[in-house]
């Protein structure tokens, strides 16, 4: 198997209707309360104008997007590398897709890995969230 057989071009996506539910339950095991996460009465008073979700919450999803398109997640979940940033929030109602596309594969003395970007796209494609993971080989079969 050469080096581009052994990591797939891209992970399938994942897409899902954030509801105001979820953002509810994330900040009660989260123990977190801000209200603009919660209050919707409140957050609707403030500059973003309604409530959003986490951005943890988010960055969770994306992590079980990635992991669900790996044959061994294990592998990544111990030696990969996940960097992201927070561009816009997401708003109760938007349907978010989690993407992984390969961008780089990578050879040297720690063994075979690939660079993929990964992002969050809203329902208007823009991304709320976007960078890069770094998955060994040894995620794949």
């Amino acid at each position: 198997m050469t080096l581009n057989e052994g990591f797939p071009e891209e992970l399938p996506p994942l897409s899902w209707t954030l509801t105001q539910e979820q953002i509810n339950a994330y900040a009660e095991v989260a123990g977190a309360s801000d209200p603009i996460h919660i209050d919707p009465e409140f957050a609707k008073e403030t500059p973003l104008g309604g409530t959003i979700g986490q951005g943890f919450l988010l960055f969770a999803v994306m992590t079980e997007q990635i992991t669900r398109g790996l044959d061994h997640p294990e592998s990544w979940l111990s030696d990969g590398v996940l960097d992201v940033r927070f561009r816009a929030p997401a708003r109760p109602g938007d349907r978010l897709t989690m993407r992984a596309v390969r961008t780089v594969l990578n050879q040297d003395s720690s063994g075979d890995a690939a660079t993929y970007e990964v992002w969050c796209e809203g329902p208007d494609g823009q991304r709320l969230i976007d960078g890069t993971t770094n998955i060994p080989v040894g995620a794949f079969d």
